[in-house]
């Protein structure tokens, strides 16, 4: 070993990591997704891993996994899902290609987290619905100018004519 080499470095100054994996309060959050991956499952079908990232400000930096399967028996649920994400971003549905996914990275978008049990693994979170951007297009209704009542005068016994309301 060589001593040429010289270096102080402060371990006190470095932070601990943040090792806290336990699920994060069931509630809406805002997320965008980081990367994705298309994967083959042991059954072999195809499903798109991808990785999404809490944007805060509550559980800022914290991650969450959602797998669409894609193909199989049914992918339709996941297909449902993958479209609910792509409108959740603020883009027309159209057609997902691998093409298309990296335009889906880092959009932010609103999401309802929840906590999803098993007997197998310890409780973990799930992106229950994505939420649709809220529209901001206002609608002004039209002024309309009011219009006037007809009227006809008429006479009266002692000679004298009154307005009447024909409506």
């Amino acid at each position: 070993m060589s001593n040429d080499f010289d270096f102080n470095i402060d371990l006190n100054a470095i932070e601990e990591p943040d090792n806290d994996f336990s699920p994060i309060e069931e509630g809406t959050y805002e997320l965008a997704a980081e990367e994705w991956e298309q994967k083959v499952s042991k059954n072999n079908n195809t499903y798109l891993k991808v990785k999404y990232r809490v944007l805060g400000p509550n559980y800022a930096n914290r991650v969450l996994w959602v797998n669409f399967t894609i193909t199989g028996a049914n992918p339709a649920v996941a297909i449902r899902r993958l479209k609910e994400w792509i409108v959740a971003v603020g883009q027309e549905p159209g057609v997902l290609s691998a093409e298309r996914m990296p335009g889906l990275m880092n959009q932010s978008f609103f999401a309802k987290v929840g906590i999803e049990e098993s007997k197998d693994y310890a409780p973990q979170n799930k992106i229950v619905s994505f939420l649709q951007p809220k529209n901001t297009v206002t609608v002004t209704p039209q002024k309309t100018q009011p219009q006037a009542t007809p009227t006809q005068s008429v006479p009266t016994a002692t000679g004298a004519s009154i307005l009447t309301d024909w409506d």
